[in-house]
């Protein structure tokens, strides 16, 4: 009785502490077990984001593809530098920072809807088996929602506390989000809405903004220019014109379906028009839009931000000739997104794509040595690892959560004001990923936790209602019981 009487003081007297503490060990056991019963998985863009860290690191250029930012290859680089050359090194620092996103979960929980939201938000990011099998994989994924959920707790703060520190962090951290996914440049819109949540006064609010905005521009700045030099356009990657291709062909049938009278000698774009149109169903077969980009630019001698920004062209024709119908298809992807796809989540898919596939031959040969085959114990663990992931994938669950989380962004206005800006950070990031790129399973991930964030508050909100309501109602009945006494007794 002793010992539950300390340990119940202990979380009175320290309940951020110990709520940390359950997420992080829940999230750290699983990631630990998974890490080492499964190889360090691959897809068909995991060279591309890796291999220019790699070259960094080993003295050769780096030059990442116009398309990639550099956020991904830098990180690579780092971790090369502290632990070597081993892909599972980096699968392990990928694991560490989903541990710290469930701890970044509870804290956006605390500062939201408060406490209980936080704790139910960390284990269900803790327990996600999508995020632990996104966390072995050579991808974007991880990183990017680790910095995700720590610029917007990093806004909340500057907003609450209104200290320049927490500005600066924040747009730091929001520079880095959009040199490791350029679709975080979006957020920059809602900058201002983390200080107008807790003061109207237009100083606070310009101050603010303008740290933030500094931030943003030292990291951003330097790769920007980098590549107005190298490539000839200011932006952080240059791989926009080929996703609308995909969100337009890939994605849709609505587009690029009517033929049209050749193009004149003189009319580029025409051209390009033409020879995309001619490639429709082989990028509806394809996985990617990279091969017909490469023959574009074989075609018409194009450089790669010279066929980019064509594509780009063909493609906003395109929408415009059919915008309305353009948006509700971006609505009804949004809603895929959201959904998931449990193949695509699943270890067994994965690791099917990882076994099958020849690596060695699809990339380049400084780094075949880093293609280890699965060891005896990986094979043997695939039950075990297979367990673990699956022990909660959101996508099993299908509309449940997005639903519950839909009422607690419904609610944030009633009950949590400052969960307004992750809220609408995450459907900018949903939105934006349908409208210029398409229904892809894995840009879920980063919006996973603030559906888990959601969805908590949601359940915390009516339970808290629920509970007042049952306590007023106990409230009530003697005291109703005690005025009809009264009334007998008067007669």
């Amino acid at each position: 009785m002793t010992r539950l009487r300390v340990i119940s003081a202990t979380i009175r007297r320290h309940p951020d502490a110990v709520a940390l503490l359950v997420i992080g060990l829940v999230a750290a056991l699983l990631r630990l077990a998974f890490l080492y019963r499964v190889p360090v998985l691959l897809t068909g863009d995991s060279q591309s984001h890796f291999l220019p860290g790699f070259d960094l690191v080993h003295g050769y250029s780096f030059e990442p593809e116009l398309r990639r930012p550099p956020g991904y290859a830098l990180f690579a680089a780092g971790t090369i530098l502290l632990f070597g050359d081993d892909l599972r090194a980096l699968a392990f620092v990928q694991q560490a920072l989903g541990v710290a996103t469930a701890l970044l979960v509870y804290g956006l929980g605390r500062v939201t809807f408060g406490r209980a939201s936080g704790l139910l938000a960390g284990l269900l990011v803790a327990l996600n088996g999508a995020l632990i099998v996104s966390g072995q994989s050579i991808m974007t994924e991880t990183v990017f929602t680790f910095l995700l959920l720590g610029l917007l707790l990093a806004l909340l703060q500057a907003g609450r506390s209104q200290h320049w520190a927490w500005a600066l962090l924040a747009g730091l951290l929001l520079g880095a989000a959009a040199l490791t996914r350029p679709v975080a440049q979006a957020l920059v819109l809602l900058v201002p809405l983390a200080f107008l949540l807790y003061d109207r006064r237009p100083w606070p609010l310009v101050r603010g903004t303008a740290l933030a905005g500094v931030g943003v521009v030292l990291v951003m700045a330097p790769w920007m220019l980098r590549n107005a030099a190298e490539h000839g356009t200011v932006t952080a990657a240059g791989g926009l014109g080929r996703s609308l291709i995909a969100r337009t062909i890939k994605y849709d049938e609505g587009f690029f379906d009517v033929a049209r009278p050749d193009a004149a000698p003189d009319d580029l774009k025409g051209q390009v028009r033409q020879f995309i149109r001619g490639k429709r169903n082989t990028i509806r077969n394809s996985r990617s839009v990279r091969s017909t980009q490469a023959g574009l630019m074989t075609a018409f001698n194009l450089s790669q931000a010279e066929s980019d920004r064509l594509m780009r062209q063909v493609a906003i024709d395109a929408i415009a000739e059919r915008p309305f119908y353009w948006a509700a298809g971006s609505v009804g992807m949004t809603w895929q997104i959201v959904l998931g796809k449990e193949k695509e989540d699943t270890y067994s898919d994965r690791l099917m794509l990882r076994r099958d596939k020849d690596w060695a031959e699809q990339w380049e040969d400084r780094v075949d040595f880093l293609l280890t085959p699965a060891t005896v114990t990986e094979q043997r663990s695939f039950e075990a690892a297979q367990w673990i992931s699956g022990i909660f994938q959101p996508a099993t669950v299908g509309p449940f959560l997005p639903i519950l989380a839909a009422l607690g962004l419904g609610l944030a206005p009633l009950v949590a004001r400052p969960a307004l800006l992750p809220g609408l950070a995450g459907l900018a990031l949903l939105l934006a990923s349908a409208a210029l790129d398409g229904p892809v399973p894995r840009y879920r991930y980063p919006l996973d936790p603030l559906i888990a964030l959601f969805a908590a508050g949601a359940v915390v909100v009516v339970v808290r209602w629920a509970l007042n309501a049952r306590h007023w109602r106990r409230i009530a009945q003697p005291s109703g019981a005690s005025a009809s006494s009264l009334a007998e007794a008067s007669r």
